[in-house]
């Protein structure tokens, strides 16, 4: 009669670990791509200025609550540019406006924290959805003067946003529950358009 081996009882095959990465990759896949959504920007003479307007809707609240609860600290970060398409050479770029908001959870208050470039002091609530709807529910980003458009000229306003770790290095991804905020929170949009 065999007796099983001590060494071998219970231990995980070297063999299925290929499979069990790839697994998780597929997974993470498949929820990848629904962490954030952008409303399309619109573009407005404000005063003289131009401004171009969009908002940011995280989909899934309770796991960035869950993960924010948990100390977890996250940096968005947004990149508005507004260019002249060329036909037969590299796009001419107007101008180029960055937004970095910071959002954490303080477990003394037990508030959510959100710091925005144009506020001095941060937003804070006790209700997550309400920080993010009064945040980035509608983000304004002065371009320059409304003088930079000239009449019946082809333009193009580009938004790029990405969402991830304070401290991850650029390119860096984490996993929540087969959740990656940095290539599910990558988006990009542009709009088209003849002044």
């Amino acid at each position: 009669m065999r007796t099983p081996d001590r060494k071998r009882a219970g231990s995980f095959p070297a063999a299925h670990f290929p499979a069990a990465f790839l697994a998780v990759l597929i997974l993470a896949g498949t929820a990848m791509a629904q962490s954030l959504s952008l409303t399309a920007p619109t573009l407005a003479n404000e005063n003289g200025r131009l401004t171009a307007r969009f908002g940011i809707v995280v989909e899934d609240r309770p796991i960035l609550k869950g993960e924010l609860e948990d100390g977890a600290v996250l940096v968005l970060k947004c990149e508005v540019s507004l260019l002249e398409p060329r036909d037969y050479w590299l796009d001419r770029e107007i101008t180029e406006v960055h937004f970095r908001s910071r959002l954490s959870f303080d477990p003394l208050t037990r508030e959510f924290v959100m710091t925005l470039p144009d506020r001095q002091t941060p937003l804070r609530g006790k209700d997550l959805g309400a920080v993010l709807d009064e945040g980035w529910g509608t983000i304004g980003a002065t371009l320059g003067s409304w003088s930079l458009l000239d009449r019946g000229r082809k333009y193009s306003l580009r938004l790029h946003t990405s969402m991830n770790e304070e401290d991850a290095p650029e390119g860096m991804m984490r996993f929540f529950y087969f959740w990656s905020w940095d290539a599910g929170a990558d988006n990009a949009f542009q709009l088209d358009f003849t002044f």
